[in-house]
């Protein structure tokens, strides 16, 4: 029994893991922007959001496991009430759907690039298999982000492992002093924006997962692993950036760029890591929108996963993933509310 909830508490830390990171994330250009700007700070403001993901991040799964939710309606009726929880509906459901618009031609992109073969070949695919992975209901989500986030994490750790034994530990840090023209409070206010953003997203699939779950402890183990895979991978991408500076940082995928300085074979390696990371985000997308209109009905689940599917096909060369580049700021501004609506003292909602 104890094997089995440590085994459950590691699903629930990969479903985490693979929910927030996305193909901002494994090109590095997302880290950058949060964390590397600020230098050698970002050292220390990454352990303020690794804080906020083991700590948000349980919270989110425990009013999720105390009210049965199957969706985040449900939570965010709970938390503003009903007419404001509307509209927090709304902006959730738009910012979720133009992400995976986005990883959808996001995958099109790589495989047209990539692999040399048709954008619709890749686009096509990846929606098959996460539409595969959706109608397995969270037990697929649990098993991709089991066999995909170890993958992503070993990589990441070779990329840092790879570059201290090739430049050391000196040059990287001289670089972000370099790098750190940044106010260090600066660094600690965009590490909160990063987990802000990170938990409204993830908060979908965080949701549901939290009432699936039958022990608390687990929820809290699984939010713990997930924070410090977050927080071990920040690091070594950061680093890694860092040791590759200032080359990586002129191309708009820099560990493309780094993943190339380690032989083709590593190559590929990047290619098929950044593809796990855009279908983790997909089928964790789809299924938190799936679930706020079908609920616990796994038919209507299938039905809406499909269309939804079809329809962020539609429009994926469109030019619709400005909407979700330009939407940032609303969301973000969504996301804090949300969490501090989530942390507000209030009574402990009765368990179902």
């Amino acid at each position: 029994m104890r094997t089995r909830r440590s085994f459950l508490a590691f699903q629930v830390g990969c479903t985490y893991i693979g929910t927030v990171v996305g193909a901002g994330f494994a090109s590095g250009q997302e880290i950058y922007q949060f964390f590397g700007r600020f230098g050698d700070w970002a050292y220390f403001a990454i352990p303020i959001a690794v804080l906020l993901f083991s700590w948000i991040g349980y919270r989110i799964m425990l009013v999720g496991h105390q009210l049965r939710a199957r969706s985040y309606h449900e939570v965010n009726a709970y938390l503003f009430g009903p007419a404001v929880g509307r509209v927090m509906d709304a902006v959730l459901m738009v910012m979720l759907f133009g992400v995976t618009v986005a990883m959808l031609a996001g995958a099109g992109e790589l495989f047209r690039e990539r692999l040399q073969v048709s954008f619709w070949v890749g686009a096509i695919a990846t929606l098959l298999l996460t539409l595969a992975t959706v109608l397995r209901g969270m037990a697929g989500l649990l098993e991709a982000n089991t066999v995909i986030v170890p993958l992503m994490v070993s990589f990441m750790l070779f990329a840092l492992g790879h570059s201290l034994f090739s430049v050391g530990a000196r040059a990287p840090w001289v670089a972000g002093q370099f790098l750190g023209t940044g106010h260090p409070v600066l660094a600690g206010v965009s590490a909160i924006l990063y987990a802000a953003l990170n938990l409204g997203l993830a908060a979908g699939v965080l949701i549901p997962l939290g009432a699936d779950i039958e022990h608390i402890d687990t929820l809290r183990a699984g939010a713990r692993l997930g924070a410090s895979g977050l927080g071990v991978m920040l690091f070594a991408v950061t680093f890694t950036l860092f040791a590759h500076y200032p080359q990586a940082l002129q191309f708009q995928v820099p560990m493309a760029y780094i993943a190339a300085q380690f032989g083709k074979t590593w190559q590929w390696v990047f290619v098929a890591v950044l593809w796990g990371e855009i279908f983790s985000t997909l089928v964790g997308n789809v299924y938190a929108i799936g679930a706020q209109f079908a609920g616990e009905n796994q038919r209507r689940m299938n039905v809406t996963a499909a269309v939804i599917l079809v329809l962020a096909l539609a429009l994926c060369q469109v030019g619709f993933s400005n909407i979700v580049h330009y939407g940032y700021t609303v969301f973000g501004w969504a996301s804090l509310t949300l969490l501090a609506a989530l942390l507000w003292p209030r009574p402990e909602p009765p368990s179902a």
